[in-house]
């Protein structure tokens, strides 16, 4: 390996990309990771940190540029950590990504997969939902809303996103002309102190609002609906008192304004919190439930749905499988409460047990309530409780799938070593979880179908189907 310090200027050929979509450049053998750069590009960089294997630098200078290489559609492209391949062309951008998912699996699971180029249906403003923290803007003292550099909590304000639509940016104009007429103060993470600390939106067919703050008062709060109702039609208003130090955002969330309303959710409609989990690309989540679905065709045993959000795909599944019957495993509750409700407005209830619970902690209950059905005739107080499962666990021989969509942290390892199923159908949005998962799994499983679905076009991300089914 080459010595470097950071500081150091270099030139080389982009050999490669890395996981996040950065270019590689190899100097005398180190990796230097480069955001922004293309492969097959001549590049000079600077070298901003270095460790014993590998380097990371900036961007100087494209010496001879890659004929995929663009121009950013947005001016804040290389300043917010919101998106990382708008200099690529879309071809290249699709291209990457498969790449990333191959090496990912080869390299942490040990699996050479045949996988296609991503399903992509929409470019622009396909995001359904704004996260955006309140800072002071510069000397000026301004206050703004923005995204964090990548790897910072440092606030790059913004004045819209080419990946939301115009709701967005009339949103972050009025919040912001509202706080800096009537002066809230703006949370600091080092001291602990302010008042204002995120503003949270979701829009479906109504807007949802919902302001985050570090105490349990919000001044002039009528003001902002106010303002709020000059420029959308319907929403609703929420404060989330949060004054934990924490990176969580949403605590309890509680309506000050608006009347929540049934969403439209592709196939079915539903009320939706705002601390409900929902793929944020309305569109590719469609396709990529349909074809989750699918993977379950002909299934004629029980199912059990983790990580199951407001039910969306329980539904779909339950629609598709008519003779299923479905347990689906949610630990946030406003999600879980969503899930029953949907399941009531279409007539599901009867096939589809919704549970709020831990996930890994309700698969390792199965064993005990399997032996304990075997009993024979139960009490009614025990059959009518939200945890009882029926007989659907009794009959050792009928057939059983496992449908898992976790966080980006993937699933909980001994979740999946005790994991006893016909079939698993998981839905990832990080390869590198998903090959470690995969890699505890395979001793037992083996890959039948891997798809991926560009939920998050603009940036590394990318979502992937991938079906298993138990080795004889």
């Amino acid at each position: 390996m080459t010595d470097l310090i950071v500081g150091d200027i270099i030139e080389g050929a982009v050999s490669d990309f890395g996981s996040d979509g950065e270019g590689v450049v190899k100097y005398g053998g180190m990796p230097v990771f480069v955001p922004y750069a293309i492969k097959g590009e001549t590049v000079r960089v600077r070298v901003s940190y270095v460790k014993k294997d590998c380097a990371f630098a900036e961007l100087i200078e494209v010496i001879k540029p890659s004929g995929d290489r663009i121009k950013p559609l947005c001016p804040y492209f290389g300043k917010c950590g919101g998106c990382d391949l708008q200099h690529m062309s879309t071809p290249l951008q699709l291209s990457c990504k498969r790449d990333s998912v191959k090496v990912a699996l080869k390299k942490f699971a040990d699996i050479e997969a045949d996988v296609a180029i991503p399903v992509r249906l929409n470019d622009w403003e396909y995001r359904n939902k704004l996260a955006l923290p309140f800072a002071y803007n510069g000397r000026s003292r301004r206050i703004s809303l923005g995204f964090y550099q990548k790897k910072s909590h440092k606030v790059v304000p913004i004045k819209y996103c080419p990946l939301h639509g115009q709701w967005a940016a009339d949103l972050i104009e009025v919040v912001t002309d509202w706080a800096n007429e009537f002066a809230p103060s703006v949370y600091d993470e080092d001291t602990r102190k302010g008042l204002l600390r995120h503003l949270v939106a979701r829009k479906l067919d109504t807007l949802s609002v919902t302001l985050v703050i570090n105490g349990s008062r919000l001044p002039h709060c009528d003001e902002l609906i106010k303002r709020l109702k000059e420029k959308f039609d319907r929403f609703t208003f929420y404060v989330s008192e949060n004054t934990r130090a924490d990176n969580v955002i949403l605590r309890d969330v509680r309506l000050i304004y608006g009347k929540e309303r049934k969403q439209n959710l592709g196939k079915f409609c539903a009320k939706v919190s705002p601390k409900s989990f929902l793929q944020v690309n309305s569109v590719i989540r469609d396709a990529l439930y349909d074809r989750a679905a699918m993977a379950l065709d002909g299934f004629d045993g029980d199912i059990i749905e983790l990580y199951s959000g407001v039910g969306l795909l329980t539904a779909q599944i339950a629609r598709r499988l008519p003779e299923a019957h479905i347990t689906a495993v949610e630990i946030e509750e406003s999600s879980h409460m969503d899930a029953i409700e949907l399941m009531s407005s279409l007539g599901l209830s009867e096939r589809v047990m919704n549970v709020c619970d831990d996930a890994a902690r309700f698969l390792a209950s199965l064993p005990a309530r399997k032996r304990f059905d075997n009993v024979g005739n139960l009490d009614e107080n025990i059959k009518n409780s939200p945890y009882y499962v029926g007989d659907m666990f009794a009959d050792e021989d009928k057939k059983r799938a496992l449908i898992l969509d976790p966080p980006r942290k993937g699933c909980d390892g001994n979740l999946l070593k005790i994991a006893d199923f016909d079939r698993i159908v998981y839905i990832s949005c990080n390869s590198l979880t998903l090959a470690r998962d995969l890699k505890i799994l395979s001793d037992r499983y083996e890959l039948e179908d891997i798809k991926l679905f560009d939920m998050f076009p603009q940036t590394a991300n990318v979502e992937t189907l991938v079906v298993l089914c138990k080795k004889t």
